[in-house]
């Protein structure tokens, strides 16, 4: 794996940040153990968003636009990039929403840890301001401050800020450059073309104005190292005075205030514990207390409602006993005076001979039939007396009943009654009792809160020692930097001469096309004074269409190697889309010297064996449908095509 301490810029993760509607996130790491892979290869098939990957990384570093198809117009708001630029990790940010955005934020932190660190806001529309994102990446690789004349003959010519976007021409290659006959743009606009020659001898440090730019960034770097240790001296002086332990010292006091808390905590939980199951015993007592009440309240209200009923039937039975005396009386009453004895007619007052009697159902004074009224009478009243005579002993029977149950009723009553005085005693007793550990609670509580204040007073110390050394950190790092700007200084005292970079340049592309197996090569490959590839003999634009993919490859892997091998100022990574294009399987009728498959093998096997060697700590992203099996390790995502098979593409839930 990379060794990130090494100068430059890797390309470490790619996230994409969803909608509100769907807040989901697409990653494409190039990681494996926290590490930078060597070589990256996004894989898949065609129409899964392979390029979008590449496009949005040039986006973060500072591109004009982002990818626009619908599925990422409708699933992305915003997008991050984390790098590793001369060892440190950065994290930079852009919207994606409607227009390009024209401002980045970065934090010196991974994206995961971007909320706890400070967000730094960098423009685009000026690259050559110094709070602009190109001269941030400009100036970690040592060439900020640059400026890009626009025509070679005229000295007055305006002249343009060195741009991280120009440098990004010898870094990345689309799809549609590879095969173009126009690759230092030799064709085009002449003053793009200059600015690309000048580019490459910035990069190689060969510029007339290297000498002058290093001496202004040692200048400026100098200058840093003097803030950052007046910083060191002013940080140390106050921090030392409230805590003189030092860093190690405020560690060791935090963790034993830490280990106090806690314990004090503990203890205070225990207390905690202790009162609350007193207060759980009294809670019971009164609950206890109240369904006792209750259930006398009830006892008594039964003895109440018995009381009642007896009084009620009371009255009722001296109406029984009332109305018996009064049948008594009445049949006594019939006894001795018997209603038939008549001795005078009631009509002429003539004594009768006879007394009145029933002969055979008539009458013997009148005659007239009988109606048994007096007899009937007479035998009412002796039914009448035997059934209230009846009722009466029911219901003195039932009185009696009726008190006996109430003797129980009052019994019960005055238990239950006794019990809820027991329960009251007992409640009262219990919350009249002592509480000591209230005061030892109130003792725990005072000693917690003076841990609290000498942890808070700790972490202020480790923070403010944190601060100490993060200070010297940069510090340190400024004077890495001033070491490295005077080396610089010194190296270009004595730079190479351009003649001699463009023929090591010449030299390793020749090789790399002898290593790539192009077709009838016979020594005769090389770059002329402007670096224009001759291949065959000719000028590269006269080879077919793979030979120009073959030659494009080349002459790009030249400047990467060569510039790293050599510590010059590209950023040590190399980005090609569709390496395989117009090769292989993909070569056309016309171009049946390209259609062998081992030359695509060819490209990565050389590609491998560099990074291996001398290039070990350069990084190099590849797009490609089908590499070749041999680097299934280095595929960080695969995207299939196919939704049955996940992931499908780079933004995965998309809705045909």
């Amino acid at each position: 794996m990379i060794d990130e301490s090494l100068t430059g810029l890797r390309i470490r993760r790619l996230r994409l940040f969803g909608t509100i509607s769907n807040p989901r996130t697409y990653e494409v790491s190039f990681l494996a153990d926290d590490l930078v892979r060597p070589i990256g290869i996004v894989a898949g098939a065609s129409q899964t968003g392979k390029t979008s990957v590449i496009e949005y990384v040039m986006y973060l570093l500072g591109g004009d636009d982002f990818p626009d198809h619908e599925e990422m117009r409708d699933n992305v708001t915003s997008a991050v990039l984390e790098v590793s630029l001369n060892g440190e990790i950065y994290t930079i940010q852009r919207t994606t929403v409607g227009t390009p955005s024209k401002f980045a934020s970065i934090w010196n932190a991974p994206i995961e840890l971007i909320g706890d660190a400070l967000e730094a806001r960098y423009q685009l529309d000026k690259p050559g301001a110094e709070d602009s994102l190109s001269y941030f990446l400009m100036d970690a690789l040592g060439l900020a401050g640059a400026r890009l004349n626009t025509s070679a003959g005229n000295p007055n010519a305006d002249s343009h800020a060195f741009s991280f976007k120009d440098l990004t021409r010898l870094i990345f290659y689309k799809n549609s450059r590879l095969d173009s006959q126009n690759l230092l743009v030799e064709n085009g606009n002449p003053v793009v073309a200059y600015k690309l020659q000048q580019t490459i001898d910035f990069a190689f440090q060969v510029s007339d104005e290297e000498l002058g730019l290093a001496t202004q960034r040692l200048r400026r770097a100098e200058e840093a190292l003097r803030e950052a240790e007046s910083t060191v001296r002013a940080l140390t002086a106050v921090v030392d005075k409230e805590y003189p332990l030092g860093p190690t010292g405020a560690s060791i006091v935090l963790e034993d205030a830490s280990v106090k808390r806690e314990a004090l905590r503990a203890e205070v939980a225990r207390t905690d514990r202790i009162e609350s199951a007193a207060q759980n015993g009294l809670s019971d007592l009164r609950n206890r207390l109240t369904r006792q009440q209750k259930i006398e309240s009830e006892a008594w209200e039964r003895v109440r409602s018995r009381e009642s009923l007896i009084d009620r039937l009371r009255a009722l039975a001296l109406q029984y006993a009332d109305d018996k005396r009064k049948l008594t009386f009445l049949t006594e009453a019939e006894k001795v005076f018997d209603p038939l004895r008549i001795e005078v007619c009631p009509a002429c007052l003539a004594t009768l001979g006879r007394d009145v009697s029933l002969d055979h159902g008539h009458c013997s004074l009148c005659g007239s039939e009988d109606r048994s009224v007096v007899a009937s009478g007479s035998i009412l009243s002796r039914r009448e007396l035997r059934s209230t005579t009846q009722r009466l002993d029911e219901l003195t029977e039932y009185l009696g009943r009726l008190e006996s149950e109430l003797r129980v009723f009052e019994s019960r009553a005055a238990s239950e009654q006794a019990a809820v005085q027991e329960l009251a005693s007992e409640l009262n007793h219990a919350a009249e009792l002592p509480a000591p550990f209230l005061a030892a609670r109130d003792q725990l509580m005072r000693d917690l809160n003076a841990a609290e204040s000498e942890v808070a007073r700790a972490e202020v110390g480790v923070r403010f020692w944190g601060r100490v050394e993060e200070a010297e950190r940069q510090r340190d790092a400024r004077q890495g930097t001033v070491t490295r700007l005077r080396r610089e200084q010194r190296e270009l005292s004595t730079r190479p001469d351009r003649a001699e970079v463009k023929t090591a340049l010449s030299k390793r592309f020749a090789n790399i096309l002898t290593d790539f197996g192009y077709p009838k090569l016979k020594g005769d490959a090389w770059l002329d004074d402007r670096l224009i590839p001759h291949v065959r003999g000719a000028v590269y634009t006269k080879a077919s269409s793979g030979g120009l993919v073959l030659i494009s490859l080349a002459w790009a892997m030249a400047l990467w190697e060569i510039s790293w091998e050599r510590r010059a100022l590209l950023p040590g990574l190399l980005v090609v889309d569709s390496p395989q294009k117009n090769l292989g399987h993909r070569a056309g009728p016309e171009d049946a010297d390209f259609a062998d498959a081992k030359l695509v093998d060819n490209v990565y096997r050389h590609v491998e064996s560099w990074l291996a060697g001398a290039g070990s700590g350069a990084q190099a992203v590849f797009v490609d449908n089908s590499p070749p099996p041999e680097l299934a390790s280095s595929i960080v995502i695969r995207f299939s095509g196919n939704r049955a098979v996940p992931p499908f593409g780079l933004i995965d839930d998309a809705i045909e």
